[in-house]
């Protein structure tokens, strides 16, 4: 049963952090610092991201990358970011790792990635869970 909502847990924080992703890139949410806040609290201290490209990206360093990307694309380019995919593969008393498909849709143009990601699982977090890695691959183009 803890799993259960664990698994839960985690696939509710990558939906609300993707589509805070969308707002972002969007102009749909506002660049102040306290929605600045909610994503930089969500990522523990020692995050890490690996791309697509196989870069790794400690977590200031992609904050810094993300904030000025406010707008960057507006509401007309129609991008969107879509999950697919959802595995809860471990569940413990302190993490869980999961694995789910990121679609994004960019002018018409929809590109996927697989990615793992490690949660800690923190009481304090609102979903309970906070981000410690995510390594990313391309996928194939969707059928």
């Amino acid at each position: 049963m803890i799993e259960q909502q664990v698994a839960l847990d985690c696939r509710t924080e990558i939906v609300e952090l993707h589509r805070f992703f969308t707002e972002w890139f969007n102009r749909a949410r506002a660049d102040t610092d306290a929605t600045w806040a909610a994503l930089e609290n969500g990522l523990a201290p020692d995050f890490v991201l690996v791309t697509p490209y196989g870069t790794v990206l400690e977590r200031d360093a992609l904050l810094a990358s993300l904030r000025p990307l406010h707008g960057q694309h507006g509401p007309e380019a129609g991008f969107e970011i879509g999950i697919r995919g959802f595995a809860c593969r471990h569940v413990d008393a302190h993490m869980a790792i999961v694995t789910y498909e990121e679609w994004q849709t960019f002018e018409g143009v929809e590109k996927g990635r697989l990615s793992t990601a490690v949660f800690e699982r923190n009481p304090a977090m609102p979903n309970r869970v906070r981000w410690l890695s995510v390594h990313e691959t391309w996928l194939p183009p969707a059928a």
